[in-house]
């Protein structure tokens, strides 16, 4: 464990990234080339939210029982050295009227594999050497866990697609069973990490939700390594709305028990075409308005994806300005 001193993104970093949905994805996918490289990679780790409750992950989860693999897919396509027909296959979703309608290829796969073997680490490991990935990938737990939540006036909210409907700012929020347990490794890695890494991606459900599992929360706030959060470049319709960069950092400090290192946040303008879409479904940009909020320093850089045809961070962007903030820890 570095402490958090002396970093230098040249070195062999130990870095662990937390979080779930599209967003962890893309941030596995912008620090991919540093655990990629020939000299020197870095050592990453992924660790992925397994409360979704919704789409094919939710159907097979009821099915089937087990963890919702649909954010592990991602992640796993994200990590792949060469994003091609392998991925494409892993992503593929099925259009039908049959049963399979909505599934995808990928989370079928991860089912079979962890039925197979009996254990869904040996599951993703497996999977992972067939796509050949780097770094490597854990849930936070393989524990199915319900999220439940209670907004200001104290109203309940029962799993991942309810608490997302949710009025913020949330006044509890906890998964089930309180017991769920993480995987040792996963909490290796992260007391060893120089690094640590909140991915954005919607707030509750996928940024704060893996930090619900307390063993896993403790582990963060024990290391000494720093923590930074990859800030969302949109509120969310629901889950953030009227929430703005404050509430944010205060929302992940008081539900994660851990104090932010840092913070990334991006300060590119919109296309004005994608801000009207985004706007007419209730979502604004969302911009640090001070170098220092809570307490926590703001590293603001232009991270917009330009080419997207929805607001995702560019990954190539999002690289620079995690190398650079390293520089200064």
């Amino acid at each position: 464990m570095a402490g958090g001193r002396g970093l230098h993104a040249e070195m062999p970093l130990k870095v662990v990234a937390i979080g779930g949905g599209t967003g962890l994805a893309a941030l596995l996918r912008a620090l991919k080339p540093e655990a990629g490289r020939t000299r020197d990679p870095w050592r990453l780790t992924g660790i992925v939210t397994v409360s979704d409750d919704g789409g094919s992950s939710g159907r097979l989860r009821d099915e089937l029982g087990g963890i919702p693999p649909g954010d592990l897919r991602n992640c796993l396509s994200a990590l792949t050295r060469e994003e091609s027909v392998l991925s494409d296959l892993l992503n593929y979703r099925f259009r039908s009227d049959g049963s399979l309608s909505g599934h995808s290829l990928g989370n079928l796969m991860l089912h079979a594999l962890a039925d197979l073997t009996g254990d869904w680490v040996r599951a993703i490991r497996q999977l992972s050497n067939v796509l050949v990935t780097v770094g490597r990938l854990y849930p936070s737990t393989v524990v199915p866990v319900v999220l439940r939540a209670e907004d200001m006036e104290g109203r309940r909210y029962t799993g991942e697609t309810h608490v997302n409907s949710a009025k913020p700012p949330l006044a509890l929020f906890w998964a089930e069973p309180l017991d769920a347990e993480p995987l040792p490794e996963a909490i290796l890695a992260i007391l060893q990490a120089d690094l640590i890494l909140f991915a954005p991606g919607s707030l509750y459900t996928s940024t704060i939700a893996s930090l619900l599992i307390a063993e896993l929360r403790e582990a963060v706030a024990r290391t000494g390594a720093p923590v930074l959060y990859i800030a969302n470049l949109m509120t969310e319709p629901g889950e953030s709305s009227g929430m703005d960069m404050e509430a944010h950092i205060a929302a992940i400090q008081a539900f994660a028990h851990v104090a932010l290192s840092a913070v990334i946040a991006n300060t590119a303008p919109l296309p004005d075409a994608l801000l009207r879409r985004y706007r007419a479904e209730g979502g604004v940009p969302l911009v640090p308005d001070a170098g220092r909020i809570c307490g926590v320093p703001i590293f603001s850089y232009p991270l917009l994806d330009p080419e997207a045809e929805m607001v995702r961070h560019h990954p190539v962007l999002l690289n620079r300005a995690i190398r650079d903030v390293i520089a200064t820890l």
